[in-house]
């Protein structure tokens, strides 16, 4: 296996993290160089979310970073927010791929992850859907989870972004779609994680 990039999706508590590492102790039990790259960190956005005028003023309805929240379709946010996310999370991705035979990098989430998210909390993202739909890594593999079982793991590791059912729903559905689109599996994550680990390493085995 050459240099590989593994991207791994779902709405919240479908396990992702928690697979992450346990892929980076087997590949590294083979012999290669892994990363887990968590796709929620931010090159620019935040500092202009926080320290630029333009940037407070696009989220200066939201009460806290803290709290769920979902923008007025017509607002200024609702349109401006997810390219800036977009771009960021590109460059993002673009500084942390593998560079080198041997390396394998696990990304917590991807670029498409962002804009669902965004596109669940009501935000436009469709209108440049073209983009960040069709960005893709080398493997991907969609985690799927009861809307239940979300929201009782969110509570239990006390998750402060807790969002509504009908957004993880919104969620679901997309990552779905995502995972037919590029043929990607589609893998039940309710009981058993390692069950869902076992099924990404059969898959990357015919590699």
């Amino acid at each position: 296996m050459a240099k590989l990039k593994i991207a791994l999706l779902g709405i919240d508590g479908s396990g992702k993290s928690a697979i992450a590492n346990k892929l980076k102790i087997i590949f590294e039990e083979k012999g290669y160089d892994v990363k887990i790259i968590p796709f929620h960190k931010w090159i620019f956005a935040d500092v202009f979310r926080d320290k630029f005028k333009f940037g407070k003023m696009l989220d200066q309805d939201r009460q806290g970073r803290n709290a769920p929240y979902a923008p007025s379709k017509k607002s200024l946010s609702s349109y401006i927010k997810p390219p800036i996310a977009f771009i960021d999370n590109l460059l993002f991705y673009l500084i942390n791929r593998p560079y080198k035979k041997n390396q394998i990098y696990i990304y917590d989430r991807f670029i498409c992850a962002t804009q669902i998210k965004l596109r669940a909390l009501n935000y436009h993202t469709d209108w440049f859907k073209s983009l960040w739909w069709n960005i893709t890594p080398d493997y991907a593999f969609v985690f799927d989870i009861d809307i239940e079982e979300s929201v009782k793991r969110q509570k239990n590791r006390n998750d402060p972004y807790l969002y509504t059912k009908h957004q993880l729903s919104v969620e679901r559905k997309m990552y779905k779609e995502y995972a037919e689109k590029h043929k990607f599996p589609f893998i039940k994550s309710n009981s058993s994680i390692d069950e869902a680990v076992m099924k990404i390493m059969e898959t990357l085995d015919k590699v």
